[in-house]
């Protein structure tokens, strides 16, 4: 079954959202700490938050595997900020630290991160996944294809790709060919992020999984995610008004909307994904 993103019910709380993912079957959680879609601060990260989290969902039984913990890995203090990551990852028992990468003009710094970084992924147990940006400009691995071929380099089975389709998507502003984006990331693709939008005056207003025009049941098809670990990624809160940045509401969804919402998700995959 696919995992579920916390980013579906940001504003109820994890207990909460713990709740309601059990109600509906879920049985894989995907943690998110994302800047812009709900608060959170770098003392989040430490080996004794990560155990408090998975226990959390583990009471509900609810498996926790990755967490999304974005950060720009070419900063200065990028190897800090890794660290502390693959601290929360050890702790919480998970085997996978998803994060973007950087800008182009930061590469050196990257570089430095992954540099210091890998043996302590390894020596942790941890694959950390380079995600592509659904939004922004200038960013080093744009797409799956940029993402492939710089993993490629590295030769380390401790630096993947969490590949968002529907990232890849919206960062090209539809201007891109997704199946062949997706077949040039998948051999080095650790997990697959599925996000939707749909178009309605203009702006993007995120959906559920199979009912926007990301085109996951037709220029993608449903097979080539056969056999991959996937998260669906339904962030509520957020809207792109003119298809730019997103933008945090300042409402919380209601419970009756966050359950219908994974519901719809989970019923447009194909059985081989619930």
């Amino acid at each position: 079954m696919a995992a579920i993103s916390t980013v579906v019910f940001e504003g109820l709380g994890l207990e909460r959202g713990a709740e309601l993912l059990s109600d509906l079957g879920v049985v894989e959680v995907e943690v998110a700490y994302i800047e812009g879609y709900m608060p959170f601060d770098e003392s989040t990260f430490t080996a004794r938050t990560g155990q408090q989290v998975a226990a959390l969902f583990a009471g509900q039984g609810i498996a926790m595997r990755a967490v999304s913990a974005h950060t720009d890995l070419g900063r200065a203090d990028g190897v800090e900020r890794l660290l502390r990551r693959i601290d929360f990852a050890a702790g919480a028992g998970i085997d996978t630290v998803i994060s973007n990468a950087t800008t182009r003009a930061s590469r050196q710094g990257l570089l430095r991160t992954l540099e210091a970084g890998l043996p302590r992924l390894a020596d942790a147990g941890v694959v950390l996944a380079l995600e592509n940006p659904g939004h922004g400009c200038d960013a080093l691995l744009p797409n799956g294809a940029a993402g492939a071929a710089f993993v490629a380099g590295w030769e380390s089975p401790w630096l993947r790709l969490n590949y968002d389709i529907g990232n890849a998507h919206t960062y090209a502003q539809g201007r891109i060919d997704l199946a062949a984006d997706l077949a040039a990331a998948l051999p080095y693709v650790r997990r697959l992020h599925l996000k939707d939008v749909a178009t309605k005056d203009g702006d993007w207003h995120f959906c559920p999984v199979g009912s926007g025009e990301v085109g996951y049941a037709g220029q993608i098809g449903w097979p080539m995610l056969a056999g991959r670990d996937l998260t669906v990624e339904h962030p509520l809160r957020l809207w792109r008004p003119g298809r730019g940045d997103p933008v945090r509401r300042v409402s919380i969804p209601s419970e009756a909307t966050v359950r219908a919402a994974i519901a719809e998700s989970l019923a447009l995959l194909p059985p081989s994904a619930r």
